[in-house]
C-alpha cells in the first residue's frame, strides 16, 4: 500500500504530519488526491488557542478539492453531484458538511443545511466524533478526513462540484468562502417593492471588515450592481487591495477615528447610512459599531461574529436607539446549504473576469509549511493562504 501524508493538529502551533495507507474508498464512498486546500480563518483561531485539550489529534482542512483517484461500487448513488455522474479521473470541489437527514432541524429546514442539523460532520474539524467512520481521529480508517492530506476520503452524502478542466485548483478550493460571501448577501436580498429595498441598483452598502470573505462579499455586490460599495476596515494595505479586488467605490480606514467619528464617517459617506451593512470583521466591537451605520429600514447582516465568542465581550448597546429606533431588518450567517454554495460555484467559474486569484497571498506547496504560514496569518500583506501541491 502507498503511504501517504497529512496534517493532524495537537495543540497550539502542534501539528504532527502521519502516514498512512492511502485507503480503498468505501462501497458508498470515493477518495480523491488533494489537489488544493485554502487555509480558513477558523483554522488560524484554532491554531492559536493554547491550552485546548484535545480528545485526540484532529483533521484540519475544510476548503479543499482535488481529483478522483478511486470510487467505491456505489459512490454515485451515494454522492450528491451538482453536475452529472462521476469518474475516476474527474475534479470535484466538496461542500465540507454532511447532514444527518433525520433529526429535527434536517426534518424542518431540509437535508444539507449546515447549522441546522444536530448530528453533522465537517471535513477537517479538529474534535468531533460521531461514530466509528464520521470522526476527526486520524487514528481511525480512512484517516484521510481534512482537506490538509494528501488525500481525502470522500463520504456518502457530501455535495461535490465538478470542475471544469481549465479552471485553477487553487480558484476551486475558494468554494467554502465564497459560498459564506454568498449566502450574506442572500440575506440581504428582500423584495424590493416592500419597506426593505434589499439590494438593487440604487443601493449603498458597506462591507466591514477587508478579510477573504469580506471581499469576496463586495465582489459579488459590485457584480450586482450596487449603486455605492464602500468597504471599512483598519489597515490601509488590505483596504487598498480590497479596492482593487472588487473595484469598491470608497475605503475607509475607521482605525484613528474615535468610535462617534467612525460612524458619523460612514453615514456621511454613503448619504445617512448604508442601505446595506454586511459585517465581516471578527471583532465583537464591530458589531455596536456596524449597526449604527445602518440606514433607516435598512438590512444588516453579521457575519464575522455570528458564532459564539471565546471570551464574553463586555459591550454597551442602547437597544431602542442602536437597533429598535432604525426599524432595520437584522440577521446574521449561521447557516448555509448546498444550493448556496452552488450559486457560488457558478460564479467562481467566471474567474477569468473577477479576479479572484489576488485573493491568494500566500501560497505555498507542501503540508510542512502550513504552520509558517498560518503564523503569517495576522500580517498586514496577508489575506488568503492556500496550499497547492506541487504535482497538481
Amino acid at each position: 500500500m502507498k503511504k501517504a501524508k497529512l496534517l493532524a493538529v495537537r495543540d497550539y502551533m502542534d501539528v504532527d504530519i502521519l502516514e498512512y495507507d492511502v485507503p480503498e474508498p468505501l462501497p458508498d464512498g470515493l477518495v480523491i488526491k488533494t489537489e488544493a486546500v485554502a487555509i480558513c480563518g477558523s483554522d488560524i483561531q484554532t491554531m492559536n488557542l493554547k491550552g485546548y485539550k484535545r480528545s485526540f489529534p484532529g483533521n484540519i482542512g475544510h476548503e479543499f478539492c482535488g481529483r478522483i483517484v478511486a470510487m467505491g461500487s456505489r459512490a454515485n448513488e451515494c454522492i450528491n453531484s451538482y453536475n452529472g455522474a462521476l469518474k475516476v479521473g474527474d475534479r470535484i470541489a466538496v461542500y465540507p458538511w454532511i447532514t444527518c437527514g433525520h433529526c429535527s432541524g434536517c426534518l424542518k429546514f431540509g437535508n444539507g443545511i449546515c447549522g441546522a442539523c444536530e448530528n453533522g460532520f465537517i471535513y477537517g474539524g479538529d474534535d468531533m466524533y460521531i461514530n466509528d467512520v464520521l470522526n476527526h481521529n486520524p487514528d481511525l480508517f480512512p484517516h484521510f478526513k481534512g482537506g490538509f492530506g494528501e488525500y481525502v476520503h470522500i463520504f456518502a452524502g457530501t455535495y461535490v462540484w465538478k470542475i471544469p478542466d481549465e479552471m485553477p485548483s487553487k480558484i476551486a478550493a475558494l468554494l467554502d468562502p465564497c459560498a459564506v460571501a454568498m449566502r450574506a448577501v442572500e440575506e440581504a436580498m428582500t423584495e424590493v417593492s416592500g419597506l426593505f429595498e434589499g439590494i438593487s441598483t440604487k443601493t449603498h452598502a458597506l462591507v466591514v471588515g477587508p478579510g477573504p470573505i469580506g471581499i469576496m462579499t463586495a465582489m459579488i455586490l459590485k457584480r450586482m450592481g450596487v449603486e455605492q460599495l464602500v468597504i471599512s476596515g483598519r489597515n490601509d494595505n488590505k483596504l487598498a487591495r480590497a479596492k482593487e479586488i472588487s473595484g469598491a467605490d470608497e475605503v475607509i480606514n475607521v482605525k484613528p477615528m474615535p468610535v462617534d467619528e467612525r460612524i458619523k464617517a460612514v453615514r456621511e459617506l454613503t448619504g445617512g447610512g448604508a442601505d446595506v451593512v454586511i459585517n465581516c470583521a471578527s471583532a465583537p466591537d464591530s458589531c455596536i459599531e456596524a449597526l449604527q451605520m445602518v440606514a433607516f429600514l435598512g438590512t444588516y447582516v453579521e457575519v464575522g461574529n455570528a458564532a459564539s465568542w471565546t471570551h464574553e465581550p463586555k459591550l454597551t448597546l442602547n437597544m431602542p436607539d442602536v437597533v429598535f429606533g432604525r426599524n432595520a431588518r437584522i440577521t446574521s450567517v449561521c447557516a448555509n446549504s448546498a444550493r448556496t454554495f452552488d450559486r457560488a460555484f457558478r460564479l467562481l467559474k467566471d474567474y477569468k473576469k473577477m479576479p479572484f486569484e489576488k485573493l491568494i497571498t500566500h501560497e505555498f506547496h507542501s503540508l510542512e509549511e502550513f504552520v509558517p504560514t498560518v503564523k503569517h496569518g495576522h500580517d498586514e500583506d496577508y489575506i488568503k493562504g492556500v496550499l497547492t501541491f506541487e504535482n497538481e
